[in-house]
């Protein structure tokens, strides 16, 4: 435990994540992340625990999301989407909620993730996840584990 919170990296140190295990924090629904966070982040949680339980250092852990991260995972909301998305109705219900989730995020002060850098900086922006800076020469990001605070103390509903 790390100021009175489990982290995954602390679970690990512990020998409490078995080789090639990940751990998803139990509240993590719960408390509405599922539902108001961006599809990459969502999509990319298991494998940024993954990376944390082995010791990755940020640089590895963003290595290894981009070998990871699906085609057309970031939205471009800049970009002519309506093509594609009148060629696919998942893509439709897709972009509707990444519009409702970027405005809330906009709304309270964070950007939309455009890349998986970005993910990782939302997570500590959000307070799931924090950065150490190891001897001033890595850094290493830590995912909270519990107590996780609910979606609703972070993104006031606007």
């Amino acid at each position: 435990m790390t100021n009175g919170k489990v982290t995954v990296r602390t679970l690990s140190q512990l020998g409490m994540i078995n080789a090639g295990q990940c751990v998803i924090p139990n509240q993590f629904y719960e408390s509405g992340w599922g539902l108001w966070l961006p599809m990459p982040n969502v999509t990319l949680l298991p494998f940024l625990s993954y990376c944390i339980a082995n010791n990755f250092n940020r640089t590895e852990i963003i290595r290894f999301l981009e070998m990871k991260n699906k085609p057309k995972s970031f939205i471009d909301f800049n970009s002519d989407f309506k093509r594609e998305i009148e060629l696919d109705d998942d893509y439709e219900m897709l972009y509707v909620r990444e519009i409702e989730i970027k405005r809330r995020l906009e709304a309270n002060g964070h950007q939309y993730p455009k890349n998986i850098n970005d993910v990782l900086n939302l997570y500590i922006s959000l307070g799931l996840a924090y950065e150490v800076n190891h001897l001033n020469v890595e850094s290493y990001i830590d995912l909270i584990i519990r107590p996780l605070k609910k979606v609703d103390e972070i993104l006031a509903v606007q």
